[in-house]
């Protein structure tokens, strides 16, 4: 957990330092929402910025996911963050709507605990899994014409993201996510 956060701050950090440089009338965004995967909903938070001034962005986006079940034999605990870092082609229709389409790779990190239950003893198994993968996405974006306070103006983003992984462990998978998020440009 401490090397995901790790990792969540330096791709953050570096995400901050790219947008900073000389070029300062470069957009920059702050965004937060939640994403939502077959049926599971969690919290997703983005940071981005534009790139010299173009329709180019990167961005980084983190999503955290924890769901818990329990029946009569068993109880299960996952919680999943995802991590992504991915440059964006954004294409405004006007000045306060756009379509965006992104791809680029994530970090998973999961932390799995599994219960079986019974009248004599409880049997636990827990575990930890790492994995690098691709991510794209697309979507729209609406952002307010006036500034809502000093420079900043209002974002509201829907989009779907997908995420491929696998390799390391022998297996692999894709999940899609389905998000609302909104924030503010700096």
């Amino acid at each position: 957990m401490k090397k995901l956060i790790l990792a969540a701050l330096t791709i953050a950090s570096v995400t901050g330092i790219a947008s900073t440089s000389a070029f300062a009338s470069n957009e920059m965004y702050a965004l937060g929402g939640f994403g939502m995967d077959d049926g599971d909903v969690g919290g997703q938070f983005t940071l981005g910025s534009q790139v010299m001034q173009s329709n180019w962005y990167v961005e980084s986006t983190l999503l955290v996911i924890s769901t818990d079940e329990k029946d009569l034999k068993t109880e299960q605990e996952f919680d999943s963050l995802m991590l992504s870092l991915t440059p964006m082609y954004k294409h405004s229709f006007s000045e306060n709507f756009a379509v965006y389409g992104k791809a680029g790779a994530f970090y998973a990190h999961s932390d799995t605990k599994l219960v079986f239950l019974s009248s004599d003893n409880n049997e636990v198994h827990k575990g930890s899994h790492g994995d690098l993968g691709l991510t794209y996405g697309i979507g729209a974006e609406y952002k307010s014409l006036k500034p809502v306070f000093g420079h900043s103006k209002f974002v509201t983003r829907a989009g779907f993201d997908w995420y491929e992984f696998g390799g390391s462990t022998g297996w692999y998978t894709t999940e899609s996510v389905l998000s609302i998020q909104a924030g503010f440009t700096f």
